[in-house]
């Protein structure tokens, strides 16, 4: 049966299982604390398992769809993360359920990683700038709606309802990705090397000065974005008291910037190139990671205050992550599931020990949160001037 190329509405959907993991836990995380006698980094541990769980599958299934394709390592992470959510809601224990968010970390890497090395496969370095727009506007929908859907669900059935609605979603997409999704990596083009030397790809993109300068820019930056995903549920409900329910739309705000960079991203990156627009947005965000932190001090214009500067600053981060990205997969196209597997690898262990250990620093205190964003920021802007400033 012939399949036609992949709409960016149905890879955007496929991308979304990390998000889905991430987002769709963070309204529950003060409740298990509370229910398992946790601290906030303790009960932190169920988001860092799945996070280092994502971390090591990226690191197989990058070489992996290099080596075999895409469609059949993508479908086995789909039926991993399926099974997986659905023996979390089993679980009798918080080590259980720790144990089950890796394995669903696991199944979740394979489509972040994938979708982007499809995108690469079908469009050259700007085009594919332009498609990783308008899937990252796409995916917003995810973040905005797992927490609000996941505060419902706990409501309603208990937090075992979560881990069963995301098992349902795999399966869903699962279905849809078999009967729908080509294979994008003809046979020619994949990389023939034995799966226990896989090391050698990674290497490749270490020893290239661009793809590797690009990563570790999108890698430094996306960590600041995660110091805020991890510790937002405790600095935002314990700290400042938002409701439970109210807090998915502290989440929108924030992906309300995502959305928004991704957008004007879309527009601009084809007529200016995405590397020139990188070069232009470092000085805002560093700007923009100042205003951050004296908003968070001075409490100027109070919650309001800082969830408009928080959208700002998330418009800029967006920018330049994406642009970051197409560079990356542009130096090494032949590597491209290699390279999206590095990016992702390395995002999902910097989240992981920014939830582990800058939460347990930053507590409940926005301050302390916005230090360790702005930091992580503007070591962004540092790595992008040794490495590839020109």
């Amino acid at each position: 049966m012939t399949r036609r190329p992949p709409g960016i509405v149905f890879l955007a959907a496929l991308a979304g299982f990390g998000a889905l993991s991430v987002d769709g836990f963070l309204p529950l995380l003060p409740g298990l604390a509370v229910a398992f006698g946790l601290t906030a980094g303790e009960a932190q541990t169920a988001l860092g398992g799945l996070m280092l769980g994502m971390a090591i599958g990226q690191l197989a299934y990058g070489p992996l769809s290099d080596r075999f394709g895409r469609r059949g390592p993508l479908l086995a992470g789909i039926g991993l993360f399926s099974t997986a959510s659905l023996m979390a809601s089993l679980a009798a224990d918080f080590e259980a359920l720790v144990f089950w968010r890796f394995v669903q970390g696991l199944g979740a890497s394979a489509s972040p990683v994938i979708v982007r090395a499809v995108i690469r496969d079908l469009h050259q370095r700007d085009a594919a700038a332009r498609q990783l727009s308008y899937m990252t506007s796409l995916m917003g929908v995810m973040p905005i709606a797992a927490p609000l859907v996941a505060a419902q669900l706990v409501l309603q059935g208990g937090w075992r309802a979560v881990p069963v609605a995301m098992a349902l979603f795999g399966i869903a997409m699962g279905t849809l990705a078999f009967l729908r999704l080509p294979e994008t990596l003809a046979p020619e083009r994949r990389v023939r090397l034995p799966v226990w030397q896989v090391a050698r790809l990674y290497l490749d993109v270490f020893r290239d000065r661009a793809a590797i300068g690009h990563v570790a820019t999108n890698i430094v930056l996306q960590t600041a974005v995660m110091v805020f995903v991890c510790a937002s549920p405790f600095v935002m409900i314990q700290g400042r008291g938002v409701p439970v329910e109210l807090f998915g739309f502290i989440i929108m705000v924030e992906v309300g910037g995502l959305i928004a960079g991704a957008a004007l991203n879309g527009r601009l990156v084809t007529h200016f190139g995405s590397e020139r627009l990188i070069r232009l947005a470092l000085p805002v965000l560093a700007g923009m990671a100042g205003v951050l932190v004296l908003v968070a001090w001075t409490d100027a214009g109070g919650l309001a205050g800082f969830l408009v500067v928080l959208f700002l600053f998330k418009t800029v981060t967006s920018f330049v992550g994406i642009n970051a990205i197409a560079g990356a997969l542009a130096a090494l196209p032949e590597r491209a599931g290699t390279v999206s597997a590095l990016i992702g690898a390395a995002q999902s262990a910097g989240g992981a020990l920014a939830g582990r250990y800058a939460t347990a620093v930053i507590g409940t205190d926005t301050l302390t949160m916005t230090l360790f964003m702005a930091a992580f920021a503007l070591g962004s802007i540092a790595v992008y001037l040794v490495l590839l400033r020109r």
